[in-house]
This record gives structure tokens, sequence and C-alpha cells, in this order.
């Protein structure tokens, strides 16, 4: 029977212990990497022992067949047959795989005399977590979503964890225990978030949330399990718990007042998100700003990357010359790359560039959430799938206009640089952990950017037109009525509700114009948002 799937939140606090001990954690993060290392190489040895077989190539070539099938008839009876035989045929797969030992649990059973190769020193239960890590990168590859795997180099395995706080590393009385090993945690004396944390922890307070099935369900505050982290802040390494508990995290309190510091607000709120910018619509104010901008230090790390990646390729290129062409171009074949001391002292500060820019950036987007869910209860997104945006696009297309070849490449580095998937992620969890509703609509049916609720009909618009223009040429900005469209949504969500538009259109287009004048007066560049400053190039506020 699976396990009913409770909410969960995470509390990460620093270890405290002798050196020895610390250095202890080293050496099963070491035992961890080699056990992550043999279940990856076994997996692959067992596929290739597969894919050997001539069941395996039968199999494919029907695979094949009926894919081609599929594409070519559109004759429903015949189509149900292919799907049939499609589904019997993963069947198939399925029992094959089982066969060669191509599943989660078969690992388990195997890294048992890795386990006792070096003397039992990790728990029984962290060692199949870390091969269950293995299969669950193993599985991308398995089923066509990565190209390889990676192997863990020494010294780079930075985590392993346990499945429940009963054996192995576990939480206790305040506390972090493994065997014989005790551990304090640092928590300074002013967090009033973690103290109520610890105090739900250790009350065992109830609380409830709905289940799969939409039903209500009781459960108490505990800890689930507990993560071993290993980090290098500013050249220095240190070891931190993440206790993996049960329940919704607290809310942020004012010292003094000891209130609620963002409180949930009432109504409905429409939020329409890009790959660089957020609109924002609600009954008391609408709002239009950049993702991970709200903090200035995000800009600095971010111009301090671009800089530091120059040096390291001029280094790069200065100590293997051998391995580049005449045109600067990295030649092909098996390659020796020989890196300067200089060379590896920049990758450090690259590093710690990229852990400040991941802390800075969450900081924004938790800033950014805080001042949105004080607008409404209620909320409205498009259902957007970041990780296909990311890849390069397949077909080759010619520019009608230059005549050149189009650029494949789409929106990787500004999804990498303002994490959209990670902001929702953060608004999701806070809206439901205060008692909110949060609600995915479909992009394709909702037609949020083609909807017009005048003329009631749809219309499709190119990307590059950022205002959205009525019959009677009153114009407004395409993502701010995008989430305007949202915020009516019907109770399903699966269009906007005409009558409640017509009845709240008058309001928001006075937000409107009160957020478009404020961005003009404050000279903010909103990135793809089609708003025109003075001063500023045409290039700059679309980039």
């Amino acid at each position: 029977m699976v396990k009913a799937k409770t909410p969960s939140f995470i509390i990460d606090v620093e270890l405290k212990g002798t050196n020895r001990d610390l250095l202890m954690i080293d050496a099963e993060l070491e035992i961890n990497r080699v056990i992550y290392n043999t279940s990856l190489g076994e997996y692959l040895k067992r596929e290739k022992q597969m894919k050997r077989t001539k069941r395996y190539k039968k199999f494919v070539r029907i695979s094949r067949a009926i894919k081609s099938h599929l594409a070519k008839n559109s004759n429903k009876e015949k189509m149900e047959c292919f799907q049939n035989e499609q589904k019997n045929l993963s069947k198939e797969f399925k029992k094959l795989r089982e066969e060669f030992g191509l599943t989660e649990y078969s690992m388990h059973e195997y890294i048992k005399d890795v386990r006792n190769h070096f003397h039992c020193k990790i728990n029984s239960i962290i060692a199949q977590k870390t091969a269950t890590r293995a299969w669950n990168t193993f599985k991308k590859k398995l089923f066509g979503k990565a190209k390889k795997v990676v192997f863990v180099k020494r010294g780079e395995m930075d985590s392993f964890e346990g499945k429940n706080n009963d054996t192995g590393w576990r939480f206790k009385e305040g506390k972090v225990i493994s065997n014989d090993r005790v551990f304090a945690l640092k928590v300074k004396e002013m967090d009033l978030y973690l103290i109520e944390a610890f105090h739900l922890l250790n009350s065992q307070q109830i609380f409830q949330y709905k289940n799969k099935e939409g039903e209500t369900d009781t459960d108490f505050y505990r800890v689930k399990y507990v993560r071993i982290l290993k980090r290098i802040v500013r050249g220095i390494v240190r070891y931190y718990a993440q206790l993996v508990c049960a329940g919704y995290p607290p809310l942020k309190r004012d010292r003094k007042t000891g209130q609620v510091k963002y409180p949930l607000g009432k109504g409905p709120v429409g939020t329409d998100i890009g790959t660089s910018s957020i609109a924002v619509s609600s009954t008391s104010k609408v709002l239009l700003i950049n993702l991970a901008e709200n903090i200035k230090k995000v800009e600095n790390v971010q111009r301090e990357i671009r800089l530091l990646n120059r040096k390291l390729d001029r280094s790069k290129r200065a100590t293997n010359p051998q391995n580049f062409d005449e045109a600067g171009r990295i030649r092909k074949g098996k390659k020796q790359w020989e890196f300067s001391k200089n060379y590896k002292k920049l990758k450090a500060q690259l590093k710690e560039l990229y852990r400040k820019l991941a802390l800075y950036r969450k900081l924004s987007h938790q800033y950014g959430v805080n001042r949105m869910i004080m607008l409404g209860d209620i909320f409205y997104i498009e259902e957007m799938n970041f990780k296909a945006l990311q890849k390069r696009a397949k077909k080759t297309e010619v520019s009608e206009k230059t005549g050149k070849y189009k650029k494949k490449k789409r929106f990787g580095k500004t999804i990498a640089r303002r994490s959209p998937a990670a902001f929702v992620s953060i608004l999701s969890k806070k809206v439901t952990a205060l008692g909110g509703t949060f609600i995915k609509v479909k992009t394709a049916s909702f037609k949020a950017s083609q909807y017009d609720h005048i003329a009631d009909k749809c219309k499709k618009n190119e990307l590059k037109e950022r205002w959205h223009r009525f019959d009677d040429d009153t114009k407004v900005q395409r993502d701010l009525y995008s989430a305007f469209l949202l915020m009516n949504s019907d109770l399903l969500g699966f269009k906007s509700d005409r009558v409640s538009c017509l009845n709240t259109f008058e309001q928001f287009y006075k937000f409107h114009e009160e957020e478009i004048e404020k961005i003009e007066n404050k000279h903010e560049v909103i990135l793809n948002s089609g708003i025109k400053l003075k001063g500023k190039k045409p290039e700059e506020c679309t980039a």
C-alpha cells in the first residue's frame, strides 16, 4: 500500500560538532559516492545486456511500426487497435526490464555487498536511498529523457539522506544523532521562525490537509527524515542538517508585535508569468515586475559571472592551444586538458558566485511572493512548461528578411537567470500553507493571450505585439490584460467569465494606467513589456 503524501517543509540548520565527527561525515559522503557510482555502472551494464537480446530488438521494431501507423492513420477504429497494441507492448517492455533487474528495488539487494565492503559504516536505509537516487538518474536515460548519465567525481558528493526518523541519522530532543555521535544545531536566539518550527515539532501539534481525493485528512507535526548537506561557503566547508518535516511551515511574524508579517488577502488574483517578468491583477492593485531583480545584488553578481567566465576561457585557451583550431573552435576527438593554478582559483570563485546568485534570486522571489499574497486568496496561473522553453529549436529555418539561418537558441539563459519555475513553486506553497487556493489553468483552452472580452472572440496575436488593442482604440499592456482575464476565470478555470470581466474592467483599467505611469516615472525597464522609456533604446526594453 502506497503511503499517503502529506505536506512537507524543510528546516535548514548548521551542525555543531568536533572536527573528528565532521570529518566522519566526509567519510560517509565518500562511501555514498561509491555506492551511487557503482549502482549507475551496474544499471548501464544490465541495460547493455538487455539491448543485445533478440526480444528487445523485436519489441523496438514493433514499437517503431506502431508509431508510424499512428502518425499516418486517422481511422478511429484502427487508432484504437494500435493504441491497445502499444499498451500491450509497454507491458512486455516492463517484464523484460524486470528480468534484467532494471528496477529500483533490484539495486537495493545488489548494494549489500558494496556496503559490506565498507564494513557497514553507513546505515542500510541510507545506502538504499542512495541507490534509489542512482535509479532516478538512470531512469531518465532509460526512458529517453536524457542522453547519458554522469558519475560523481571524488569529493563532489554533497548530500545523503535516510527514509525515516527511526534509524541512521535522526532528529531527537533538539539534536541530530548518528550512532554514538551527537550534533548540536546552531539556532540564533532571535530566529522566531526556527523557534516556532521546533515548538510545533516538540508539541506534535495536529494539522489538516487535503489528500489526493480532495478529502480533508489530519496528521501531526514530526520529522520525516534527516538530510545531511555539505556546502562550501566563502571557501569554508560547512555541514548542515535539513529536517524534512510533515506539516506546513510556520508563518513569519513581526519581532515586536508577534503578528503575521504577510497575511493572505481576499479575492481572486490573476498571474501571467513569462520567462523574465510577471504580471499580476487583483481587485485592489496590478503589478508588472521583472523576476529576480528586486535585489540589486542579483545584477552585480551576474556581471561578475560574465567577466569571470571570460577570464576562465582565456586561461583555458592559453594552457591548451593544441585543443583549438585556427578559427578558435574546439577540435573534435579525444583531448587532454591542462589547467593552471590560477584557473582552479577562478573556478572556485565562480562556484561561490553561483551560490550567491542562487541565494539572492531566492530572496528576490520570496520578496515578490510576499507582495503578491496580500492581494488575494484565490490565485489563477497558466500552466507553463519551462523545461521545454529551455531546449533549442529542432527545425532549421531561414529568415525571410535576411535570407540567413535563424538561431535555434530559445530561452535557456533567461530561464537560468530568472528561474520562473522556482517563483511559481514558492508562490503555490505559500498560498496553500496560508489556507488559500492555487489553480493552474490550461493555456490551450483558456487562451488568455488571445481572448477579447468586449468583442467576445479570440484573435491570434504575434509574440512581438505587446499591447492589446480594442475596437475603440483603447490599448492595454498584453501581460497585464492576460492576468486580468485569469483573475476573472470561471469556477472550473476553463475560460474567462465575460460578465465578471465587463464589471471589473473599468477598475482594472484605472489600476493599469497607474502602474504604467509609475513604471515610466521611475524609469524602470520591464523586459519584454513593450513599454518605451525616454532615453532608452528599444532593444533595452525587450532584452
